[in-house]
């Protein structure tokens, strides 16, 4: 298909950190004190270093992702004949078995585009999930998808 090609290339593929809420934990707080000083309050839980903590990947590579949507997602009339492009944010779950759940948008460009987006990541095939220490854990992925003219 024609459209198939505009997508090629533009389709960057983002992981998120299993460990950002942990850092946001363990980041110190400060407080102001009444006579304008501030002081340090410790956080209160440790970073845990030890774990190992492998992303959660699609089969074949952050490439293969790509190709993936390029193939699922189609460019909607409404949206061509309007002349919008851009880029929608979706985000969804790779669960512990690697099934791909509760995907939706983040950042919306159009109705038409942002449900193509939607319906191209619900329609991946099952991830390997993400583990910490070797057992599968639930993970969020944000992906931006790209629609141009």
């Amino acid at each position: 298909m024609p459209e198939m090609a505009y997508f090629r290339g533009m389709i960057r593929f983002t992981r998120i950190a299993l460990t950002m809420s942990a850092l946001a934990l363990s980041a110190a707080t400060f407080t102001s004190c009444a006579d304008g000083e501030g002081s340090a309050t410790p956080p209160t839980e440790e970073l845990d270093t030890t774990s190992e903590v492998v992303s959660a990947e699609f089969p074949g590579g952050a490439a293969k992702v790509m190709e993936f949507i390029a193939g699922e997602v189609s460019y909607p009339e409404s949206a061509r004949d309007s002349g919008v492009e851009g880029k929608v944010f979706v985000e969804f779950t790779i669960s512990e078995s690697g099934a791909v759940a509760n995907a939706k948008v983040l950042k919306p460009l159009h109705p038409a585009l942002d449900s193509a987006a939607v319906a191209a990541a619900m329609s991946m095939p099952a991830w390997s999930p993400a583990t910490k220490d070797g057992v599968p854990v639930e993970t969020t992925i944000t992906l931006p998808i790209f629609f141009r003219l």
